[in-house]
């Protein structure tokens, strides 16, 4: 009959050991994740996007697929189709891999221009000179300065007609700018009284856009 040496059998109660800690540590974690996704609830469809979805940007089924999160992970409004998404308008741009929310989107029954503009608002095209051309969905400052050649001095100063406005899109259509070159058409999303003054000091002389920060929004970028 053999014996096992001292050594053999500590090398087999040490295997022993971890063997038992390994199981316990497993069934540990095991038990954790369990207690995490019972926590987390069930899981559900979630709309999100495969590249970065613009203002006025109608969404067309290459732009958003479904992923599974669990449901507490899911804000709320989230869309759970890729047909609640598909042929509605962006009103609020999304990032990409981001959640669409029915926020995001405009109503099926609006689309283009009319799509983003929200009840109380206007879209205000007016035509500016030798600016800079913000891509839609940027947020300016409109400057107004009195026409040069209607001036009885050299003192021209400029205001801000309209400070932290949303641009809905720019195009050259027409945009003669009064014979001035350089000049563009832009559309704004503002309220009525930032339309009234605009379109006063575009009769009145020379509107241009500053840049501006989207922290620096009004109220007409925020709706």
């Amino acid at each position: 009959m053999s014996h096992r040496s001292p050594r053999a059998l500590l090398f087999w109660a040490l295997a022993a050991v971890i063997a038992v800690v390994t199981a316990l540590v497993v069934a540990g974690d095991l038990a954790a994740l369990h207690r995490r996704a019972h926590a987390l609830g069930p899981e559900r469809d979630v709309v999100v996007t495969r590249r970065a979805l613009p203002l006025g940007h109608r969404v067309q089924a290459a732009d958003v697929a479904v992923r599974r999160v669990h449901r507490s992970q899911a804000p709320v409004g989230i869309l759970g189709a890729v047909d609640a998404a598909v042929g509605r308008v962006v009103v609020v741009p999304v990032l990409r891999g981001g959640f669409v929310a029915a926020a995001n989107l405009t109503p099926r029954d609006r689309s283009g221009l009319d799509g983003v503009v929200p009840a109380g608002m206007r879209a205000l095209r007016v035509v500016v000179t030798d600016s800079l051309r913000p891509e839609r969905g940027a947020v300016v400052d409109v400057l107004a300065t009195a026409d040069p050649r209607g001036a009885v001095d050299d003192n021209t100063t400029a205001r801000v007609a309209a400070a932290g406005v949303q641009v809905l899109g720019t195009d050259t259509r027409g945009a003669t700018g009064g014979g001035r070159a350089g000049a563009f058409g832009v559309t704004l999303l503002v309220d009525p009284d930032q339309a009234a003054d605009l379109a006063a000091a575009e009769a009145a002389g020379v509107l241009t856009l500053a840049l501006v920060p989207p922290e620096s929004a009004g109220a007409a970028a925020r709706r």
